[in-house]
């Protein structure tokens, strides 16, 4: 077996959505309650150069950084996101682990040839976090602990390494591992500075003093003992909630929020390989009010930006009825979404894509407003069709008549026994003979034909049987 380790060391700083976005130059960092302390627990690196490291109490780090920002960690929207995140990766392969508190496993040996080697797996996973702003480090072993390891103690701008793993893994500091405390003061109490000077000494002894927990667990890192790992399984729907660290009081604020969760849904529907047709945003305000808003999006995507789209439009028209602290997304109704064929050529242009500008006008104009012609079982052209509300699917207009008829029939004249519009008209084919509407009062009996000028132009006209009266209805593209 064959693990990546992904590491995301900003895990605490990116799960609370802060906004607007610190800049590099803005001191950030994140404080957790430990007994009756708050210290911090991340820094950003703009906070690190004034001298804010983790653990220094909350009173120390605003001494060494007067303009240094401060939010309370949230371990629930960091499992949170670190779930969407393996749901995400599965697009990657079958095989996800969560590897908390801020890690995931994915188990690739067997999908390495379908990804045409190591090299560009890695660079697909580093790109999609990439446009997710979240830094990562990846680690490569055969066993999950030991690939968990070096994820940890990785650079991010290093490509992880399956070269010589067991002499890696030996050369692991023991500081930088994620051990208990009482562990670690142990074993500098012996004088142990890496894990290969540990993996010398006799396994019966460091029982004794460690536990049987603690052999176990490096003898699983080496591959000596089984690691079995409880897969991850994704959930049926998409739901997302955050709570704001400050409160919103214009709706075009709702726009970074809604990018941000659009863009976690995005990924979750990637990896399931899925699509959603509606979105339901539910907002949370002062006092347990509570607002929700539906977005229909046309057709089923996974298009963040299409999406986003969309839910400005419709926000536009919405109305805050007070400041919302807590914003929801729910796609509860996924529907499956098979990737596009490609062309023998390549992508090609870009198609426009007539489900999202229905959408879109929907969204800004309102839903009574967007209309579709749809045919009715009538022989007269002018009763063939009606305008309704735009339906799930497209309309079938497919005909040989002409997509543009006049508002009414113009006569014509005749010159040398042919109809004349401004050149004279040459008949073309054979005429479709109409006779209909005699039970509603509106009777007609009609020979239709398409008739074209020297110019080039097509039209579409009939002559009335009874007087043998020529008319222009319809105009061809």
């Amino acid at each position: 077996m064959l693990w990546l380790a992904l590491h995301l060391p900003q895990l605490p700083l990116n799960a609370l959505h802060l906004h607007p976005t610190p800049t590099p130059a803005e001191p950030w960092a994140v404080i957790d309650r430990q007994g009756r302390q708050e210290k911090v627990l991340l820094a950003n690196a703009a906070a690190q150069t004034l001298g804010v490291r983790s653990g220094l109490r909350r009173s120390a780090a605003q001494a060494l950084a007067a303009q240094l920002q401060l939010a309370r960690r949230q371990p629930e929207q960091e499992a949170a996101l670190l779930a969407n995140l393996a749901t995400w990766a599965l697009q990657f392969t079958p095989t996800v682990c969560l590897d908390p508190p801020a890690g995931l496993l994915l188990e690739i040996e067997g999908c390495l040839q379908y990804f045409q080697g190591l090299e560009r797996l890695r660079s697909l996973i580093s790109a999609g976090l990439a446009e997710m702003d979240l830094p990562v480090r990846l680690g490569l072993a055969p066993t999950p602990l030991a690939a968990s390891w070096f994820a940890l103690t990785a650079d991010e701008a290093a490509p992880p390494c399956f070269d010589d793993w067991q002499h890696r893994l030996q050369q692991l500091p023991l500081a930088a591992l994620p051990w208990p405390t009482a562990w670690q003061d142990s074993l500098r109490e012996l004088g142990l500075r890496r894990l290969g000077e540990l993996l010398q000494l006799p396994h019966a002894e460091l029982a004794l003093r460690f536990g049987s927990d603690f052999t176990q667990m490096l003898a699983q890192a080496c591959g000596q003992q089984p690691d079995p790992r409880r897969p991850f399984i994704p959930p049926e729907h998409f739901a997302r909630r955050l709570e704001l660290n400050w409160h919103i009081e214009q709706v075009e604020a709702l726009g970074f929020i809604a990018r941000r969760l659009l863009q976690e849904l995005a990924a979750f529907l990637l990896g399931r390989g899925l699509g959603v047709q509606q979105l339901r945003w539910q907002l949370g305000h002062e006092g347990g009010q509570r607002s929700e808003l539906l977005v229909g999006l046309g057709q089923p995507t996974r298009a963040a930006e299409a999406m986003l789209a969309i839910t400005r439009e419709r926000l536009t028209r919405f109305t805050l009825p007070a400041a919302v602290h807590s914003v929801a997304l729910l796609a509860d109704s996924l529907h499956r979404l098979d990737g596009e064929a490609l062309g023998l050529f390549g992508q090609g242009q870009a198609q426009a894509d007539f489900q999202l500008l229905r959408a879109r006008l929907a969204a800004r104009l309102g839903e009574d407003a967007v209309r579709e012609l749809h045919c009715v079982a009538d022989h007269r052209p002018e009763h063939a069709w009606s305008s309704r509300p735009p339906a799930t699917s497209a309309p079938s207009l497919r005909s040989e008549r002409p997509g543009w008829l006049l508002p009414m029939p113009l006569a014509l004249e005749t010159r040398a026994e042919r109809p004349w519009y401004g050149e004279p008209l040459t008949l073309l084919g054979r005429a479709e003979r109409i006779e209909s509407g005699w039970w509603d009062g509106a009777s007609v009996a009609r020979d239709y034909w398409q008739a074209e000028g020297p110019s080039g132009r097509r039209y579409w006209l009939y002559q009335q049987r009874l007087d043998g009266a020529w008319f222009l209805h319809g105009l061809f593209a």
